[in-house]
């Protein structure tokens, strides 16, 4: 039995929103923000917002791969898609200067009809079931954070 884990602080505030934006991973439906660790900086208010956003994280990509030194890392490379097309982990080499594609679209189409769930297996029980690919580590039961909390 999977059980169904959608409760973030992204998603309760998009669902409480009349209309909002998210700047969205076409590979991995994962919600991109140009802001470290903001689950509510994610939702814009505006599409021109999101637009705006969308072009600061294309011009920091462009920046800190211009500036990257060998074996660093800047804050948009898991953005980058590397020699062997791949992205995050299964990625080798060096970085093409390329970006993952990426979308604006509003949160009620979002959230009902492009977010991913994967399946993870709960630490403490061993049972399988699904949340959203935007669950933080530190909300998900399938991490060793959430239960050290």
């Amino acid at each position: 039995m999977a059980i169904y884990c959608k409760d973030n602080k992204a998603n309760r505030e998009a669902k409480n929103m009349t209309q909002g934006y998210v700047i969205y991973r076409t590979d991995t439906t994962e919600i991109v923000s140009e802001k470290d660790y903001s689950y509510t900086g994610q939702i814009h208010k505006t599409e021109g917002h999101a637009k705006a956003s969308l072009t600061r994280i294309k011009k920091k990509f462009a920046e800190g791969l211009k500036n990257k030194r060998p074996y660093g890392t800047f804050k948009f490379e898991g953005l980058g898609i590397y020699e062997n097309g791949k992205t995050g982990r299964q990625a080798e080499g060096e970085l093409t200067g390329e970006m993952i594609d990426m979308k604006i679209i509003n949160t009620d189409t979002y959230f009902n009809n492009i977010e991913a769930q994967e399946e993870v297996t709960n630490m403490m029980t061993g049972k399988k079931f699904k949340q959203s690919v935007n669950t933080p580590g530190f909300m998900s039961p399938s991490s060793e954070t959430y239960w050290s909390m």
